[in-house]
């Protein structure tokens, strides 16, 4: 990035009297560049910073050893994150061979454990599992660790948008992408979705301002379903049509994302 700007690495004067235009160009120009090994570093180039100083070690690991208690949390995600970066990122059906050399390459340490749990089925284009593998390791699981160590209420989101506005609906139409849950929660998006859509997002609108005044999604204003605090049986909510509980989201798969870990 500083070579893109023409800056020292340290310089931050420099960085500073750049244009917004010039820090947009130099962006691009390093999103094409292949930098580390690491995918995660690919897709998340930034580290957490405060005060110009950088926040240095795995944040899961500070979340299990911290002593402080932690904030109330709505948390979750919804049930195809990877979905969309994965089919951003490989533009053409994505082969065997490719998958599991990708495999490899993310994964040296621990490949034919996942391989063995996530095999190819020989199919023309091995994205569909690389996004289910993608949401679970990079998303589901790691989200889990964290509402196990706060006091979280915990959410799953399985509803396909039932309005186009996504520039990624190519991917995405029929399947519930990263941000889907977004118009719902902020009730944006009324003047082109059904009445299932509606009364969804007027349920998770409540919910997100009851949270707000309360810390907890359930009071003042009463709805037909009671969020339960996440328990030792991994309660989460279902925001669907309609709206259920359930527990253990994808345990067994974060079971094992929990052996394999999530350090880069």
């Amino acid at each position: 990035m500083a070579e893109q700007l023409h800056c020292g690495v340290n310089d931050f004067v420099c960085y500073r009297n750049k244009s917004w235009e010039d820090i947009v160009t130099a962006q691009k120009a390093v999103d094409k560049m292949f930098t580390s090994f690491k995918f995660l570093l690919l897709f998340e180039s930034w580290v957490p910073v405060v005060d110009q100083n950088v926040v240095h070690g795995q944040l899961l690991d500070m979340i299990v050893n911290t002593s402080i208690p932690l904030k109330p949390l709505m948390i979750g995600t919804v049930t195809e994150e990877g979905l969309a970066f994965v089919y951003g990122g490989w533009a053409k059906p994505l082969t065997t061979s490719l998958y599991i050399e990708a495999i490899f390459i993310a994964f040296p340490e621990h490949a034919f454990k996942i391989l063995e749990r996530y095999p190819p089925d020989g199919a023309e284009d091995e994205r569909p599992l690389m996004s289910k593998l993608i949401t679970e390791w990079v998303f589901v699981c790691s989200t889990r660790i964290y509402a196990k160590h706060s006091p979280s209420y915990l959410y799953a989101f399985g509803y396909p948008p039932d309005f186009d506005g996504w520039s990624l609906s190519k991917y995405c139409k029929g399947h519930v992408c990263h941000g889907d849950e977004l118009p719902y929660v902020f009730e944006s998006a009324w003047f082109n979705i059904t009445d299932a859509g509606r009364r969804l997002s007027q349920n998770m609108a409540t919910y997100w301002t009851n949270f707000g005044k309360s810390q907890n999604p359930n009071q003042p204003v009463s709805l037909p379903i009671t969020w339960p605090r996440l328990n030792q049986n991994q309660t989460y909510i279902y925001f669907q049509d309609p709206i259920d509980i359930r527990e253990d989201y994808l345990k067994k798969d974060c079971d094992f994302w929990d052996s394999i870990g999530y350090k880069l």
